[in-house]
């Protein structure tokens, strides 16, 4: 239980070997996907600056409209996974998902690329990422109980991580042999496993819990107070939506400044941004561990803390820039996990099950809604600072800038509630 507990989730308490092989088999197909989301994560701002020149607003427009689904959707779909069996929508998610991202290179084979068809792709994507991850999220309780659900959640995070370094790597890779557009093929051949992943679970999924039909509004407005009452949720939400503005606008700006200051070839800029992927998994590893000698608020504070690294962005101004940048993703990179499986298994284990998707969207949409928000105002002060500093100089100040609002949530997490966690 989380501080003040909302309730006890409908979940079962042990995991048996059944249990835990069907863990592995959804755990296996997700590593495959998210390897491939990172790929198109790099790929499709890659094609995008390199097949068409655009500029630094284009490229977090671009990441805008894959991310801002979360903002128009997120709490509506949060109702429908508490009305609905979340497997099915799992499938029909990632089979769209693979369709879309298979669509680039025949498109391109055909001379219909361009970069309106690159802001349809991403919003098609970004659609139907919401359906899942709340689907999922709200899902996983019930697949592994309780007793095992802050392991899985903190394996999850390392498949997650392992993907920051093997997709932009890879994706690197892919564009130096094939070019961009037929490297997004592997990224919808990608979404198939996590089809299988789910379609291979032996577990029955728990029936959904009868109850009375009531309006839309009433049961999107019960998830929101139901998060929003929790001290500890909502200075949680708070604080991952600000590192959320913070990290997308460090990474929009970085891969600007790898090509633009830099004149990193893709597959060394696919490096950089996966540099960080060995502290990164030490922390995904490390979390049980830190939150017994830590306690879990200290953990949360440090963690969210690290994200103020990015203000030293500006002295790659001065010594040699690669390094640096290096040594900052793999402070930031550390960080990450930490926060994320620990936020979530909190989330999970103070919310029953009955409320789990409108709780989960809610968080989501808070804190993705930050995302596109981040990318368009990094894309806007790196093109402005750009123009009154030069290239270097200005996307430098505008990732120390985006540094600071990563780690803003920190003062939200000093009340009692978050500091006394155990």
């Amino acid at each position: 239980m989380v501080g003040t507990a909302v309730g006890d989730p409908a979940a079962p308490t042990g995991v048996g070997p059944d249990r835990r092989r069907d863990f592995r088999t959804y755990w296996l197909g997700q590593s495959v996907s998210v390897v491939g989301d990172q790929v198109a994560a790099f790929v499709l701002p890659t094609i995008a600056i390199t097949g068409f020149g655009a500029s630094a607003l284009q490229v977090g427009i671009l990441n805008t409209v894959n991310t801002g689904a979360y903002t128009l959707l997120g709490l509506f779909v949060g109702v429908f996974m508490d009305r609905t069996r979340r497997r099915p929508v799992m499938i029909v998610s990632d089979l769209v998902r693979a369709a879309a991202f298979g669509a680039v290179p025949l498109l391109s084979a055909a001379g219909h690329l361009g970069m309106g068809v690159l802001y349809v792709v991403a919003a098609i994507a970004g659609v139907f990422a919401v359906f899942f991850n709340v689907a999922s999220q709200s899902h996983l309780p019930a697949l592994v109980g309780s007793d095992f659900l802050g392991t899985a959640n903190a394996r999850m995070e390392i498949s997650n991580t392992l993907s920051l370094v093997v997709g932009p790597t890879l994706g690197g890779l892919l564009i130096q042999w094939w070019g961009g557009p037929t490297a997004m093929s592997v990224n919808a051949v990608s979404f198939l496993f996590s089809v299988a992943g789910v379609v291979l679970l032996r577990t029955p999924e728990p029936p959904m819990e009868a109850r009375a039909a009531s309006p839309v509004w009433h049961d999107l407005r019960e998830g929101v107070s139901v998060l929003w009452q929790h001290p500890v949720l909502r200075r949680t939400t708070i604080a991952s939506a600000a590192r959320n503005f913070g990290n997308t606008a460090v990474n929009t700006v970085l891969l600007l400044f790898a090509y633009r200051a830099l004149k990193l070839s893709s597959g060394v800029a696919g490096l950089l941004f996966a540099s960080g992927t060995v502290a990164a998994v030490l922390g995904a590893w490390t979390v049980s561990r830190l939150r017994r000698r830590l306690g879990t608020g200290a953990t949360l504070l440090a963690a969210n803390g690290a994200g103020a690294v990015w203000v030293l962005a500006p002295l790659a101004l001065a010594v040699p820039a690669l390094p640096l940048l290096i040594l900052l993703r793999v402070v930031s990179s550390f960080s990450l996990p930490l926060w994320n499986s620990i936020v979530v298994t909190l989330r999970q284990g103070a919310v029953p099950a009955n409320l789990l998707g409108r709780v989960n969207a809610t968080a989501g949409t808070l804190n993705f809604s930050a995302v596109p928000v981040g990318a368009l105002a990094a894309g806007f002060g790196a093109q402005a600072g750009s123009a009154a500093f030069g290239t270097r100089t200005g996307l430098a100040l505008t990732m120390m800038a985006a540094g600071i609002c990563s780690a803003a949530g920190t003062v939200g997490l000093l009340s009692r509630e978050v500091r006394t966690l155990p």
